[in-house]
């Protein structure tokens, strides 16, 4: 996917231009809006449509935020195989780690300036993680609550049409 293509295609441009000498504002320039249209892009499109989830940071009318987690119903969209909803995760998940290295490799080198650059990529990937994670667990609450009234619901019906048809038997004994 693209978003997968930004995503990495920024850790490759960092590595090339940390390990040959690039300009370290061509690098951080380059690789923040490849960082950026990979957040908006996994953001905006990949997650909807290979994982059915989708968050966004709301603003109230008083200025307070509220942060709004949706995921797709089973059956109402396109199906994705678990492969590539395996890639989308993998993907997430590798790309925060391997931006942690760096990071930890940049603190431990003094390498102060090139932390600038491993910070933003850890703010934008970790704002993405965050939120398809909790999209992810109120898809799964969603689920386990509509199982849990099904199952109430049943379990109810049961118990008062077995009581009513204990009732019928001892009436016409």
């Amino acid at each position: 996917s693209s978003g997968i293509n930004a995503e990495y295609g920024a850790i490759v441009v960092y590595l090339f231009c940390t390990g040959f000498g690039g300009g370290f504002t061509l690098t951080f320039v380059l690789v923040v809006l490849l960082l950026a249209a990979d957040f908006w892009t996994v953001k905006n499109i990949t997650g909807r449509l290979l994982v059915g989830l989708r968050w966004w940071n709301k603003v109230n009318e008083d200025g307070s935020t509220e942060w709004v987690f949706e995921s797709r119903k089973e059956g109402t969209s396109v199906y994705h195989s678990p492969t590539e909803q395996k890639i989308f995760w993998v993907a997430m998940f590798s790309s925060s780690i391997i931006w942690l290295i760096l990071l930890i490799k940049n603190l431990l080198t003094f390498s102060l300036t090139w932390v600038v650059v491993d910070v933003t990529a850890m703010v934008l990937n970790s704002a993405n993680l965050y939120g398809y994670i909790k999209c992810r667990r109120d898809a799964k609450a969603k689920v386990q609550g509509a199982v849990g009234s099904f199952l109430g619901r049943q379990l109810f019906n049961q118990m008062v049409s077995g009581g009513a048809e204990g009732s019928t038997q001892q009436q016409n004994r």
